[in-house]
């Protein structure tokens, strides 16, 4: 076919083929077949000449907000100076051994107690997560927590994370933890958060105790506060105190857990990279196997392996005074005996009809007579704890403790006696009292 014929012939189909198109485009569609990209009528509605199925029923979702998406944080309140301390922990110091690369005592692994401010070779110690003494003072707004360091850390400053767990109905499950990461200078919502164990499984099958893993609770799951974002944007904050660099303080508010009065605390110090709230109670994160141990004794599990670079203290008590039962409590000394004195009595006396008994007539008291009383028993007397003077009476009453003490007598150095009756030896129990009488005598030969 020549170039002249191929051109007419090529044009008659190309025409037949629109034809065909257009008429197709008004074809009714089969009722199993929907349009992907369905025109619209003028007025706007779907066109379509099949039913269409009912679309499913989505579940509702609460959206989100961006994360990259700036809130503006507007603060109205923040925290002043710390007040008198009104709840007080020491902790171990391992600053004098972690050259030998060992920890101070202080860990206990199956009560929930670390003392690991060690990286995880334990060659380098970090002052910085070393817990000296946590201090909690309060006023009618404000908790604040001071926590006293080793000192900075070798790279410079107070790098770690730190802050307090509230026990608020004492059972040993963690409620609330407060955690500031690397703070500053100033009072600042930078960096700290305030979580929240609302499910109650802190601790997992025992709190405190050391669960067999894998660890069955979610620790603290529920965010309260995120660096000055949520309910209330000053809820809590933290800085270095302006008094001594090696001081973290973390203030929050009383209304955070509607302060009732009572509760338990401790502090933490936890390297960035070993926090998780989610891991709490750690001893249930890690078997002491994995987690390893820094005393050198517990040679079965030193050194440190899975957890390092942490240190917290154990709990103490606000607006109680605790009995040592209460759970991750610190060790409570225990009650001393109330040191009740007691008293030693007696009489002196002129034996005149020589029976060692007071008869009166014809016998008669002798007054200031000086009693002597040792410690100790007469055969072995100690020292002098105490003397006193007859009365006119001739008797005499002197306190002491309780306890076993040698007692005797001299005369007034005005009246000559040749006999006297022998030291005594007496018992006094708390609050109680002995007796010792003494006679004098003047024997004619």
């Amino acid at each position: 076919m020549n170039r002249e014929i191929f051109q007419p012939v090529m044009g008659t189909v190309i025409l037949i083929v629109l034809l065909v198109g257009a008429a197709g485009c008004n074809l009714p569609l089969s009722p199993s077949v929907i349009p992907v990209n369905p025109g619209t009528t003028p007025g706007g509605a779907v066109e379509t000449s099949a039913p269409v199925a009912p679309p499913t029923e989505l579940p509702t979702v609460t959206p989100v907000p961006p994360t990259d998406t700036p809130v503006p944080i507007v603060h109205t309140l923040k925290p002043g100076e710390p007040g008198g301390v009104i709840s007080n922990i020491h902790d171990a110091d391992t600053a004098p051994v972690a050259a030998q690369r060992r920890a101070s005592a202080g860990e206990n692994y199956n009560a929930d107690l670390f003392e690991r401010p060690f990286d995880q070779s334990m060659n380098t110690y970090f002052p910085d997560l070393d817990l000296k003494n946590a201090a909690l003072s309060r006023d009618d707004t404000w908790i604040y927590v001071t926590i006293t360091l080793g000192g900075p850390d070798p790279k410079g400053g107070l790098l770690g994370v730190y802050g307090v767990e509230l026990d608020v109905n004492m059972d040993g499950r963690g409620d609330y933890l407060v955690m500031a990461s690397a703070p500053g200078s100033a009072w600042s919502t930078d960096g700290v958060r305030v979580w929240q164990d609302a499910n109650h499984n802190v601790g997992s099958g025992h709190p405190i105790q050391a669960d067999t893993p894998p660890q069955t609770g979610d620790g603290y799951e529920t965010v309260l506060f995120d660096q000055g974002r949520g309910t209330d944007a000053d809820l809590a904050w933290a800085r270095i105190s302006p008094q001594n660099p090696d001081n973290v303080q973390v203030a929050f508010k009383r209304t955070l857990f509607q302060d009732p009065g009572k509760y338990l605390w401790g502090a933490w110090a936890v390297d960035p990279a070993m926090f998780h709230q989610d891991w709490f109670d750690y001893d249930d994160h890690f078997s002491q196997t994995e987690a390893g141990s820094p005393l050198t004794e517990l040679t079965q599990y030193y050194p440190l392996k899975a957890l390092y670079a942490i240190d917290n203290t154990c709990r103490w008590a606000v607006g109680f005074t605790p009995t040592g039962s209460e759970p991750g409590i610190c060790p409570v000394p225990p009650t001393p005996t109330p040191v009740v004195p007691g008293k030693i009595t007696g009489l002196v006396f002129f034996d005149w009809n020589l029976n060692d008994t007071y008869d009166n007539p014809p016998d008669y008291p002798i007054a200031s007579a000086t009693v002597r009383v040792r410690s100790g028993g007469c055969g072995s007397p100690g020292g002098v704890v105490g003397t006193t003077s007859t009365s006119s009476s001739g008797h005499y009453s002197i306190s002491v403790n309780a306890g076993k003490y040698c007692v005797d007598v001299n005369p007034n150095p005005a009246v000559s006696f040749n006999q006297k009756s022998p030291a005594v030896t007496v018992t006094v129990s708390s609050g109680g009292s002995a007796n010792a009488n003494f006679w004098y005598r003047e024997v004619i030969y």
